[in-house]
């Protein structure tokens, strides 16, 4: 085969090699026996993550396990960057819609929410999965569950293809910036309870605002999604 031959069946095969190494990245998560499960219906949407179901003598308020979507409604914090696209993106998922309940490890959260995996009924769309993939939350991994390994993947997936709020940051701080920014720059702050790393000057670091490198704060935490910092 001479080398032009080549070079055109490189160009041609390129779409089925992408395509390939995209399947790749996402994991295929198995599906529980929705035979055993009751589908509730869904009564509202109160935020990204978070979900009321409408359950045998009362409404059950259910926060989805393993995933963190931007702040819309908290008490304390104000709306995050890409929170209202977040919550719309999970509204348009489940508005007038029925699911499953998956139940794993700790029933109930301290603010009373019951924790769980969420399939949409009756076909089965993996809700805390689906939110990852298309970039509308981060993987939830500051204590262990079933499917950490997996959502972690999924979120590199949707990094990786700026989709959802990936997008919105890569706007923020586009490739070139990043690879303009000096030494200092690398530095980034975290809080103490906080599950985000963020630059010096954003306004989630009031209370707290604790120095460290970028290379170990990306083992731990994701990047905050309002003011985008270097990833």
């Amino acid at each position: 085969m001479t080398t032009n031959k080549r070079w055109l069946l490189a160009i041609a095969l390129l779409p089925l090699t992408l395509a390939l190494a995209v399947n790749q990245s996402i994991p295929t998560l198995k599906a529980p026996d929705f035979s055993r499960l009751t589908a509730l219906a869904v009564v509202r949407v109160v935020d990204g993550d978070t979900i009321i179901v409408r359950g045998s003598d009362k409404d059950i308020k259910v926060r989805l396990i393993g995933i963190d979507t931007p702040e819309t409604v908290h008490p304390s914090k104000p709306v995050e960057h890409y929170g209202k696209e977040a919550s719309r993106f999970t509204k348009n998922l489940l508005k007038g819609e029925k699911v499953y309940l998956v139940i794993d490890g700790d029933k109930i959260d301290k603010y009373g929410r019951t924790l769980a995996y969420v399939y949409r009924a009756p076909g089965g769309l993996f809700v805390n999965a689906e939110i990852i993939r298309q970039g509308y939350g981060h993987a939830y991994t500051r204590f262990p569950f079933k499917y950490m390994e997996e959502f972690k993947q999924l979120e590199r997936f949707a990094r990786e293809a700026e989709k959802g709020l990936w997008a919105a940051t890569a706007a923020i701080v586009t490739p070139k910036a990043e690879k303009q920014l000096d030494t200092k720059a690398m530095t980034v702050y975290v809080t103490r309870s906080g599950k985000k790393y963020h630059k010096g000057s954003c306004s989630y670091l009031r209370k707290s605002k604790i120095p460290m490198k970028l290379s170990e704060a990306k083992v731990r935490y994701g990047p905050c999604s309002r003011c985008g910092p270097a990833r």
